[in-house]
């Protein structure tokens, strides 16, 4: 990688940065396991720069397809999403489901609980 480490041990690096830009330094098929926690969909604006709901599977896809694309075959990918309520409703959002049906139906990954 182009990209310096924050630290690294003998078991692996840690680096800090735009995800995209360091996916996109990694080859295909490297990558054993991805483990994320983006921001999520919630109704007040964070500082981090969280997206709305109807934004979000837009926004993430990208990262989506580059994870599919570094990870073995026989690699994992835990994705930490939040729950959201919908504006004004008591009731909450679906758009986690949305995007657990976009990255199995446009990306190919496949749900392991």
């Amino acid at each position: 990688m182009r990209s310096k480490p924050l630290y690294h041990t003998k078991r692996g690096q840690a680096y800090v940065g735009d995800s995209l830009e360091l996916l996109a330094e990694l080859p295909d098929n490297s990558i054993d396991l991805v483990m994320t926690s983006p921001p999520f969909a919630l109704l007040r604006q964070k500082t981090y720069g969280n997206v709305e709901e109807n934004e979000y599977v837009d926004w993430i896809k990208p990262f989506g397809k580059e994870v599919y694309r570094v990870l073995k075959k026989s690699g994992s990918f835990v994705l930490d999403l939040g729950g959201a309520y919908k504006a004004g409703m008591p009731s909450r959002s679906l758009y986690n489901f949305r995007l657990l049906l976009t990255f199995c139906d446009e990306i190919r990954f496949h749900l392991a609980e």
